[in-house]
């Protein structure tokens, strides 16, 4: 499941490494960010300082941290704090992730792997977040820009394949075709642009200049 958090409410309880990263994440996805800590991590104060973070509340957690959240990360390094931002999560109805307790966390935060709107999500269940971060970084490798490009292709032609090949059969046929004629490539060294009507035609649709 991939949650759209883009300007909603999530709580990071903590101020050291593991708040900092988890923040950085859910900053980057639009959240906004409520910080609760009365330390933090220098690279939180920069987050804070350049508005990723949108409220720091510099203390420690008390009742009604949590209002409104829909996400909570539990990341302190006192597990009696963790425990009780979990139960009072779940009590608020809030997904929650905490930090070192996958058994205790009804949310896992995974390493992500992006490129446009390609997106791949890795998680070992919390055994090993060095080995999520070796496999996404080999994921980068392997579908580079090029993926990018060709999903920002099919995505324009959407409407215009279901219309004109209506028989799903017909119109996976038509994609796996395109995949296997190499096109990936070429697109990562010249960019979609170049290969729009390339893509077009493969898929059995008119050109730009037709279309237009």
């Amino acid at each position: 499941v991939f949650l759209d958090l883009t300007d909603r409410d999530v709580v990071v309880v903590g101020g050291g490494p593991v708040a900092a990263e988890r923040a950085a994440k859910l900053a980057a996805h639009g959240a906004r960010v409520r910080l609760v800590s009365p330390d933090i991590a220098p690279v939180l104060a920069e987050m804070i300082a350049d508005g990723r973070i949108a409220e720091h509340r510099a203390r420690a957690y008390a009742p009604g941290d949590l209002d409104g959240a829909v996400l909570v990360v539990a990341a302190t390094s006192d597990g009696a704090v963790n425990r009780t931002v979990r139960d009072d999560a779940r009590a608020a109805g809030a997904e929650v992730n905490v930090a070192d307790d996958p058994a205790g966390s009804t949310a896992i935060i995974p390493a992500l792997m992006r490129q446009g709107d390609l997106a791949v999500a890795i998680t070992t269940g919390g055994a090993s977040p060095v080995v999520s971060r070796r496999i996404r970084e080999d994921l980068e490798e392997r579908f580079g820009p090029g993926w990018a490009g060709l999903i920002g292709l099919l995505a324009e032609t959407r409407d215009e394949l279901i219309t004109a090949r209506p028989a799903i059969a017909e119109r996976r046929a038509a994609v796996e075709a395109l995949l296997d004629s190499g096109v990936v490539g070429r697109i990562a060294v010249d960019g979609p642009d170049a290969h729009r009507d390339e893509v077009r035609a493969m898929l059995g649709l008119a050109s730009t200049a037709e279309a237009a």
